[in-house]
């Protein structure tokens, strides 16, 4: 079974050759603007959050949407029932799409870091801290992609409104900027968005602060509830 998990995650690995140009456009320039336009008009305390921000959409673009697609996709050509039928469990499938896809953004993650540090002085004070925010935060939006993917049968439908849901969660929850910015009562309600945590717990990582950790934990909660989503939806297939 373990032989058979490992062969899909490299069959799904080879497949990320097929929009390599894309991977590259988008993990080497658009960081870059990204980081140019809003690094130079924010204040010197709040660079680490554009870096931040940066990985955290993404995390959300990257992953969410990439893995919720993929699906949807591998569904509507046949190839998922038909890996079903060879008795692969749905589960393990679709953990391995998951997977290949955050490996791909997990490629583009440090490139962000460098650029964030070659153009915006951002240092990481605990890399122990980062690396449980980065794990965490992979884990959370493949599942919520598998979810989505999973969880609504047509496939333009799943393109439609993965990308929607991504680009909301980057840019109307407080990524770029302190949760403290939003203010009361609007500030709880971007307590129920999971890129919150994820912004924030990057955050207080580059800044070496143990609070990072408990923003993690939230990722985490909000990636079992996903998990267990994703499990309510297979069984319904």
């Amino acid at each position: 079974m373990l032989s058979e998990f490992l062969n899909l995650i490299v069959m799904q690995l080879k497949m990320i050759r097929a929009y390599l140009p894309v991977f590259l456009f988008f993990s080497i320039l658009f960081p870059i603007g990204f980081m140019l336009v809003f690094g130079y008009i924010s204040i010197r305390s709040l660079t680490p959050f554009i870096v931040a921000g940066t990985i955290t959409f993404y995390v959300s673009i990257g992953v969410l949407t990439s893995v919720a697609q993929s699906l949807a996709f591998e569904r509507n050509a046949g190839r998922f029932s038909l890996m079903i039928a060879t008795g692969i469990p749905r589960e393990f499938y679709a953990i391995s799409i998951a997977l290949s896809n955050g490996i791909a953004t997990l490629i583009m993650i440090p490139i962000i870091l460098v650029l964030g540090s070659y153009l915006l002085h951002v240092e990481i004070k605990s890399i122990p801290f980062l690396l449980i925010a980065l794990v965490s935060s992979l884990f959370m939006a493949s599942m919520l992609g598998m979810a989505l993917g999973l969880g609504i049968r047509n496939i333009y439908a799943v393109n439609q409104y993965s990308t929607i849901i991504s680009f909301v969660l980057s840019f109307f929850a407080p990524v770029y900027f302190p949760v403290a910015f939003i203010p009361l009562p609007f500030r709880y309600l971007t307590y129920i968005e999971p890129t919150t945590y994820v912004s924030q717990a990057l955050y207080y990582a580059f800044i070496g602060n143990p609070l990072s950790l408990l923003w993690s934990l939230g990722i985490i909660i909000f990636g079992f509830i996903f998990v267990i989503l994703s499990r309510y939806v297979i069984r319904r297939q």
